[in-house]
């Protein structure tokens, strides 16, 4: 049976084959790296495997935009797959993706929440996003982490990691 990732701490998977894939999902959720680390796949395959992980959690996939703010745990060759999830369900720690106001995705890991709001911080930020995340401007929740190994970049949905 597949387990929906519930950690407060995103699965992280720096993988060669789809199998290794299945195996990871079978036994539930790894936690993260203290570092993005590099790795060898692809940025093609990186992207295919989170779509198949979006795919089973009923989520969506982004890429990281070069920003920084989320380094060491994100970088310009991450690819995430996110899931949708209740806004009550949210905690302190999870990394999560919002629109601005401006309309753009940022990602961001939730730090504080205040009267039904959360405020959010880039792990490399020093000071919190003006803006708040609530219900109206959530996109989902971060549920793995694909490292991709350094150079191309795709022109899927890119989330920016803003600084």
């Amino acid at each position: 049976m597949l387990k929906k990732c519930i950690s407060s701490r995103p699965v992280t998977l720096t993988l060669l084959s789809p199998l290794v894939l299945a195996a990871a999902f079978l036994s539930g959720c790894m936690h993260s790296a203290p570092i993005a680390p590099q790795s060898s796949l692809s940025r093609e395959n990186a992207i295919s495997m989170a779509q198949g992980t979006a795919d089973l959690m009923g989520g969506r996939v982004f890429t990281i935009a070069p920003t920084g703010s989320m380094k060491p745990t994100l970088d310009e060759n991450s690819v995430v797959a996110i899931e949708s999830v209740p806004f009550e369900k949210l905690r302190q720690g999870d990394i999560i993706i919002y629109r601005s106001a401006d309309g753009v995705p940022v990602v961001h890991r939730l730090y504080q929440q205040i009267h039904g709001r959360w405020l959010v911080l880039g792990d490399n930020n020093a000071s919190i996003d003006r803006e708040a995340v609530t219900p109206d401007n959530i996109i989902g929740r971060v549920c793995a982490i694909f490292y991709s190994s350094p150079g191309s970049q795709s022109a899927s949905a890119t989330a920016l990691a803003q600084r």
